[in-house]
């Protein structure tokens, strides 16, 4: 028998199968890309030939490769090549104006800079920093740092566009311009507009009415090659779903695979709009399988909003639309009526696709899930349709979800009491806002979980605070407002066990991606994905996990990532 070209030794395997059964072992052979052997460490040192690369895991934990089931990777990617404005939060005792100042500052030191870019981008400020009651950002505000190029600047959560006048100009955008069905074009009294567009017909005014905005095919693939070394890899992830993106992204993707300069599987999205799924829709079920390489690049998912960045609660109390400026009887209306709904996922099923939905508030997953359960009935099959974020979920939805097998993607980087579950307490109530992020609702009503990061909404996309504040549904040391908030538990729901937060961040994401079979869990046969940490994972504290370190990344047999080498 051929001797295995690698082996790690002296290591503790903690892998969880589908059947929750957990893998134990010292040691892991690998051959030819794939695990050859799980066992102790004298019987796979027995296999070593004089070639065998041998690894010493100094007694800490290997897990199988990790899973981003939801992130934004060309998003983040796109955001290094424009001006940072991530990590301005509006402080106590600020105004609107001062935040404006500190973005502008930013803006303009970058402006300043790149003397030659046809096209200023940025990302990262935050809309909740202002409201139309008080104060919000003006195209203006940009013209006083750059008034003679277009400037667009996307907010932090991808809902949000802030751009000067140049860029409205060049997208033909004015007081005539129509009120779009969904999202809202933030308008002056004589209607010209303000410079915010929210929400993504609104913003594709100027998304695609702005030549050379997008990034060209050759940025994205140097962005992502950067993305998968620095926020993935060095997190351990080796399977990732990218879900939104541009063409140009979905072609670098796919020259990436090709070249076989991918260090992890990528699963992308088809994004199907409300305003043009009657066109989208055919040409989507059309293009199937073109775009795919193998395993290392595939698109199987259709993508779709049931809402926008803020209908997260149904039914706003007086106070809240007071704040925002609103009417009492003010609602974010939800995207999709349910008929089209159904008629566009089941068409999708049947083509071969699961549907990905993003929905936060209880009124739009109800209706992911009622929708979703639908069209399963009529499509007659349960594809692993997903539900993305899931924020407030009613009782009697997380069961249908569990009935009709719909996988429920969490954020655990938000299973926790922090500023913005702290404004939704004030805003609704600590009844309602205190189930937010459920988990255990979720596993309890046999609901398959599997976790993404939705990164860089929330950066770093740090797998192992993802599994501590899965476990302690409480803030980590260095997180924006930690000093106020450690100790505090977000509801009364149990944490995730160690196992539970293993599967989500493995197995069960391969699973959401049709991956299992070759991925995913610490398998003889599998893939070769395994990643080894700077500690013993099941003997540290829940609390105390957001430190663990990986350090090293494996991806079908090859290293990958390797802290030793990083310094």
């Amino acid at each position: 028998m051929k001797a295995p070209e690698l082996i790690l030794t002296n290591g503790k395997v903690y892998s969880v199968k589908l059947n929750d059964e957990i893998v134990r072992g010292e040691a892991v052979a690998v051959r030819e890309g794939k695990i050859l052997k799980i066992g102790n460490k004298e019987e796979i040192m027995n296999l070593a030939g004089e070639n065998t690369e041998i690894i010493d895991c100094n007694g800490n934990t290997i897990l199988p490769g990790l899973c981003d089931a939801h992130c934004h990777p060309s998003i983040a990617a796109a955001s290094m090549a424009g001006a940072d404005l991530f990590g301005v939060y509006r402080e106590e005792g600020q105004s609107a104006e001062d935040v404006i100042s500190i973005l502008m500052g930013r803006l303009k030191e970058y402006v300043d800079s790149h003397p030659d870019e046809k096209v200023i981008r940025g990302t990262g400020w935050i809309y909740q920093d202002f409201s139309p009651a008080e104060r919000m950002p003006s195209r203006l505000d940009i013209d006083k740092v750059c008034a003679d190029r277009p400037v667009i600047l996307e907010s932090f959560c991808q809902h949000n566009l802030w751009a000067n006048t140049k860029a409205i100009e060049i997208a033909g955008v004015d007081e005539n311009t129509p009120d779009t069905s969904i999202g809202c074009i933030y308008r002056e009294e004589n209607g010209y507009p303000q410079g915010v567009f929210n929400d993504p017909e609104a913003m594709d005014y100027i998304k695609t009415g702005v030549p050379g905005y997008d990034l060209t095919v050759e940025q994205y693939k140097e962005s992502i090659l950067w993305y998968q070394h620095e926020c993935a890899n060095k997190y351990g992830v080796t399977f990732v779903q990218d879900c939104m993106h541009s063409d140009n992204a979905r072609e670098a993707y796919r020259q990436l695979a090709e070249e076989g300069r991918l260090t992890l599987r990528m699963r992308a999205v088809y994004h199907l709009k409300p305003d043009k799924y009657e066109e989208q829709l055919p040409e989507y079920i059309a293009r199937k399988g073109r775009d795919n390489v193998d395993e290392d690049f595939r698109i199987d998912t259709i993508k779709m909003f049931a809402e926008g960045m803020f209908s997260m609660i149904d039914g706003y109390l007086p106070e809240f639309c007071d704040a925002i400026g609103q009417p009492h009887d003010f609602n974010a209306p939800l995207y999709w009526p349910d008929d089209v709904f159904v008629n566009c996922a089941e068409k999708a099923m049947e083509a071969g696709f699961n549907v990905h939905v993003h929905a936060m508030g209880d009124k739009s997953v109800k209706q992911s899930a009622e929708c979703l359960a639908k069209a399963q009935q009529i499509a007659g099959r349960k594809p692993r349709n997903v539900i993305a974020h899931v924020m407030i979920t009613p009782d009697e939805t997380a069961e249908l979800m569990g009935r009709e097998q719909i996988i429920a993607n969490c954020q655990p980087a938000w299973m926790m009491l922090e500023a913005d579950v702290s404004g939704e307490i004030e805003m609704f109530g600590a009844e309602k806002a205190l189930q937010s992020y459920p988990f255990r609702k979720f596993i309890d009503n046999g609901v398959t979980v599997a976790f993404g990061t939705d990164y860089p909404v929330t950066p770093p996309p740090d797998t192992m605070q993802e599994i501590c504040v899965a476990m302690t549904r409480s803030i980590t040391p260095g997180a924006i407002g930690y000093e106020k908030f450690k100790g505090q538990v977000l509801g009364d729901e149990k944490p995730a066990a160690l196992a539970e937060a293993v599967k989500a961040l493995s197995i069960n994401g391969a699973f959401q991606m049709f991956g299992e079979d070759y991925t995913g869990s610490i398998e003889e046969g599998k893939s070769a994905e395994l990643v080894v940490l700077d500690s013993d994972l099941e003997n540290t504290r829940p609390e105390d996990i957001y430190a663990i370190r990986i350090d090293k990344t494996i991806f079908k047999g090859k290293l990958v990532y390797d802290a030793a080498s990083e310094s």
